[in-house]
Parts: structure tokens; C-alpha cells; sequence
């Protein structure tokens, strides 16, 4: 008999402790992530040239694009899976992770071979010079010939977090960003390549990750063994799946749009508004782990009470999980607005002294309203953990909509200029905060259980 992966269950227990003892893996694994992040970039940027490294950051969008497509599938799937738990409905979770596996298999594949074909023509319409051109296209289509590896680990990666094992994919994680922090160097280092061996060497990490996934869960995960006849296609499940799958992708291929739009803004402001926006956009982002991490975890944890029919429990936990996103805000905020210029010097030379004051300038100004953007994060990831994955979509896409609105309205017609950019960050947020809480309080989210519909 196999032996069980390691699980939390979240329906019972101290509800707070069971959404730390979860979260943790994922904000350590968010970490490692952008940990990983920057040493590609460093190595590009230091050891190859700055072509080089504007050619893997011009591919940005796109892979931030193909990810977002296989995640939003993964997140339906796992929200599906995580009701189902909590239903006690375990027949039915096999052919949820079969029916998954299938479709991102197909889905990957589909968009290597249209990636690999049309590369160049895609970083024509995207205008990228052309003394970057060749290395563009080069790491866009190795990138993509190993999408499949990437779909893969996210495939199990979310499955062992439905089923309550966070931890399991965060060592995984580790693994991979260690080997291709050492993939880099060695291709870029010893063996002299340039962008396609750094592009060589994620692919290779990810599928060592894929691998070392699929002796894991065939040893210590029962619902990964399929016996004949067991690996199929669910086309109820497929149903599930997409419709909560779906809305994910689409909020990520319409936010890749829209960060486009708000990027096209910024350019025209010069170089240096660019540097200073890019490095204040990091600290952002750093922000916004505490809280991705929180978030993804209470979805999960709302998908097993909800599916358990402890609605109460929830709902506590969404709570809860604000007042701890409140504090790590306020916390935030004190160490934007106190430190920013010193923060900014994490990311640009000392001697930079234009861009560092504009981009704490920068910082400061949506700073005091990180506090919003936690809030708009938990009832959004409430609301998709419960099912209702539309207005989930609605919410972040009218970010979205809302931060670029204002960002031409204040730095145009307002002759705001660049920081008028600034002001518009935390107007998303709060659009955000007001859209979900509506919904949240009339309680539609409540007809939306996988487990309590027939599909």
C-alpha cells in the first residue's frame, strides 16, 4: 500500500494556525521564486550583455502569458479538487486529475508548436529592435518547446496543494531554482553560450522538477496511481474545471495586455522614469508576496470548508486572513514611506540619484493604501475558493481596467505627468476592494459550489 502524502486538513483545527502551517511553503516558495528571478537576470546582464538581457526581459509579457494560461487552468482544477475533499467525494478525484493532465497536456504542446512557428512575426507586432531581435526569438521558442514541463509541474503543484500538501512543492521549487541558477552559470559561464543557454538551462530545470514530481506522487500519493481503464477523460469534470479555470486565464491574458498599455506610458516618459518605475514595480511586487501567498492558501482552504459544507468556518478564515494582510500592509507601508530611497539602492547604482528619488517619490505615493490591495486579495481569493470564479475574473480584470484608466486620466488630462501613474495604482485597488465586497455581501458566491451543483 502506498504511503499518504503529507496533508493538512483544513476543515478542522485552529483556523488560523491551518492557514500559516499552509501558506508558509507557498510565500517561501514565492520567495525562492523571485529569488530566482533576479539571479537570471543578473547572470544575462553581467556575464552576457545588456542586449542580451533586455532580450529575455522583452520575452517577459509573453512567458508571464503562456503561464498565466496553464495556471488559470490549474487553479479551476484544484478548486475542483479541494470542494471535493471537503465533500468526502474522493471517488471523483482521480478522474479530475486525469481529465486535468490530458488537457494541459494538449494545451501545452498546442502552443509549442504555435510559438515555435510564429515567433518572429509575434516579436515584429511587439516592435522589438532589431539588434535584439534574434536573441528575442531564440529564447521565446526554447522557452516554449519546454512549456510542457512547465505545464506539468504546475499540474502537480497545484493538485498536492488541493489536496493539502503545500510543502511537498515547495521542495520541488527549491530543487529547480537551484539547479537553474547552476544551469546558468555553467552554459553561460563554461560552456560560453548567451541567452540560449539560459533559456537551455530553465528548460532542463523544469523537467528535472517534472521528473522528480512523478517519482513522488507514484510512491506516496494514492490518487496519482491509476489502475487500467482509471486514466480518462471526465467530460463533467472538464465542464468544472473550465468554468472555473477559465476566468484565471483570461484575468492574465488581458492583464498582460493592459500592463502593455500602462508600460507604453511609462516609455514616453524617458529612461529615467523607466528605471525608476521598473525598480518601485519590484518593490511592488515583494509587497504583494505576504499577501499571494495568504491568498492562494485561503482559496484552497475556502474550497475544502465549502465542499464540507462548513460555510461559517470559511468565512472566519477569510476574516482572519484580512487581519493578518492588514498588519503585514501597515507594516509595509511604514517601510516604503521610511526607507524608500534606501530600498530603491537594492536595484540601481548609489550614483543614480535621479532615478532613486523619483522612484521613492514613486513609492511613497501608493504606499499608504498596500492595505487595500491586501483586502481587494482575500475576498477575491474567497470568492474563487468558493467557486465563483466570474466575479473572481471581474474583480481583478476591473484592477486592471481601473489602474490604467487612471493612469492616462491623471498623468494626461490631469498634467500629472509621470507620477500621475503613481496616484492610479492604489485606485485599482480600492475598485477592487468595493466590487468584492459587493458580492461578497449579497452572497451569490454561495450558489457556486462544484460540489452542490449538477454540471
Amino acid at each position: 500500500m502506498k504511503s499518504k502524502t503529507r496533508r493538512v486538513d483544513m476543515t478542522q483545527g485552529p483556523i488560523l494556525g491551518r492557514l500559516i502551517q499552509f501558506c508558509l511553503p507557498i510565500f517561501l516558495g514565492l520567495v525562492f521564486q523571485q529569488f530566482y528571478n533576479m539571479v537570471d537576470s543578473i547572470v544575462v546582464g553581467k556575464y552576457v550583455s545588456a542586449d542580451a538581457l533586455a532580450a529575455v526581459g522583452t520575452c517577459a509579457p509573453l512567458v508571464q502569458f503562456l503561464i498565466g494560461i496553464m495556471a488559470g487552468f490549474n487553479m479551476g482544477a484544484s478548486v475542483v479538487a479541494s470542494q471535493l475533499i471537503g465533500a468526502e467525494k474522493r471517488d471523483e478525484i482521480k478522474p479530475t486529475i486525469s481529465t486535468t493532465a490530458i488537457v494541459l497536456i494538449i494545451i501545452s504542446l498546442t502552443i509549442t508548436v504555435l510559438a515555435v512557428s510564429f515567433a518572429t512575426p509575434i516579436m515584429h507586432l511587439l516592435s522589438v529592435p532589431d539588434n535584439i531581435l534574434p536573441d528575442t526569438v531564440t529564447y521565446f521558442r526554447i522557452f516554449s518547446a519546454g512549456c510542457i514541463f512547465l505545464a506539468l509541474y504546475n499540474f502537480f503543484a497545484s493538485f498536492l496543494r488541493s489536496l493539502g500538501d503545500s510543502t511537498t512543492p515547495l521542495i520541488f521549487l527549491i530543487i529547480s531554482s537551484l539547479l537553474n541558477i547552476a544551469g546558468d552559470l555553467f552554459f553561460v559561464l563554461v560552456l560560453k553560450h548567451g541567452v540560449d543557454g539560459v533559456a537551455y538551462a530553465t528548460v532542463i530545470a523544469q523537467a528535472v522538477s517534472v521528473v522528480l514530481c512523478i517519482l513522488y506522487v507514484s510512491k506516496r500519493n494514492e490518487y496519482f496511481s491509476f489502475k487500467k481503464g482509471e486514466f480518462r477523460f471526465d467530460k463533467t469534470l472538464f465542464r468544472s474545471i473550465l468554468r472555473l479555470g477559465i476566468p484565471s486565464s483570461l484575468q492574465t491574458g488581458l492583464s498582460s495586455i493592459g500592463m502593455l498599455a500602462v508600460q507604453r506610458l511609462i516609455n514616453s516618459y524617458g529612461s529615467v522614469c523607466i528605471a525608476s518605475y521598473t525598480a518601485a514595480n519590484k518593490m511592488e511586487m515583494i509587497c504583494n508576496l505576504p499577501v499571494t501567498s495568504v491568498s492562494q492558501g485561503l482559496s484552497l482552504f475556502v474550497g475544502q470548508n465549502i465542499g464540507a459544507g462548513k460555510t461559517d468556518r470559511a468565512k472566519k478564515g477569510m476574516w482572519l486572513s484580512m487581519s493578518f494582510s492588514a498588519v503585514i500592509g501597515i507594516l509595509l507601508s511604514i517601510a516604503i514611506y521610511t526607507f524608500g530611497p534606501n530600498l530603491m539602492k537594492l536595484f540601481v547604482n548609489d550614483g543614480d540619484i535621479e532615478v532613486i528619488n523619483i522612484g521613492a517619490q514613486f513609492m511613497r505615493i501608493w504606499a499608504p493604501l498596500v492595505v487595500a490591495h491586501g483586502i481587494s486579495q482575500i475576498v477575491v481569493s474567497f470568492l474563487r475558493g468558493s467557486g465563483d470564479s466570474i466575479w473572481a475574473m471581474i474583480c481583478m480584470i476591473s484592477d486592471l481596467i481601473g489602474r490604467t484608466i487612471m493612469a492616462y486620466i491623471f498623468a494626461l488630462a490631469a498634467g500629472m505627468g509621470f507620477l500621475g501613474i503613481a496616484y492610479a495604482i492604489p485606485c485599482g485597488w480600492i475598485i477592487t476592494v468595493i466590487i468584492a465586497f459587493s458580492r461578497f455581501f449579497t452572497g451569490g458566491w454561495q450558489k457556486k459550489a462544484v460540489v452542490n451543483r449538477k454540471v
